[in-house]
C-alpha cells in the first residue's frame, strides 16, 4: 500500500458521501415535500454526510478535487475497493445509508496510516453517522 492508495480511497469516500448527501437532500426541494418526520431524517443524514465529506475534502492536497484522484496503484481493476465502489454507486439511486456503509467499508481497504494525516477523524465521523442513523 502507498500513500496514493490512501488518497485514492479518500477521494472515493468523498464522492460516496457527496452522492449519499445529494440523495438525501434532493427530495427536500421537490413538490410535494416529504412529510415532516421524513424531511427531518433526510436533512439530518444529508447535512451530516456533507459535513463529513467537507472534512475529508480538507485533507486532500489543495490542487486536487475528489473526482481527480487517480485510482489506487496497488488495486487491480477487479479488486475489492473497486467492487465496493461500484456497488455503492449502484445504491446511490436507492438507499443512502447503504452508500454510507459502502464508504465506511472502503476505508477498511487500506491501513489507517495510508490516507492523509487526519483521516482517522473522517473515519470516526463516518462511523458515528452510521451508528446514529444506520
Amino acid at each position: 500500500m502507498t500513500g496514493t492508495d490512501g488518497l485514492a480511497v479518500l477521494g472515493r469516500v468523498i464522492l460516496l458521501l457527496q452522492a449519499a448527501a445529494d440523495h438525501c437532500l434532493s427530495p427536500l426541494a421537490t413538490d410535494p415535500v416529504p412529510g415532516l418526520e421524513e424531511s427531518l431524517a433526510l436533512s439530518d443524514v444529508g447535512l451530516a454526510g456533507r459535513l463529513v465529506a467537507s472534512q475529508a475534502c480538507a485533507l486532500l492536497p489543495a490542487d486536487i478535487e475528489p473526482a481527480d484522484v487517480p485510482p489506487a496503484a496497488s488495486s487491480p481493476d477487479d479488486g475489492e475497493p473497486l467492487e465496493v465502489l461500484r456497488a455503492a454507486e449502484a445504491l446511490t439511486r436507492t438507499v443512502p445509508i447503504e452508500v454510507l456503509r459502502a464508504a465506511e467499508a472502503l476505508t477498511r481497504t487500506v491501513p489507517i496510516e495510508a490516507p492523509p494525516a487526519g483521516s482517522s477523524r473522517v473515519v470516526v465521523a463516518l462511523c458515528d453517522l452510521l451508528r446514529e442513523h444506520g
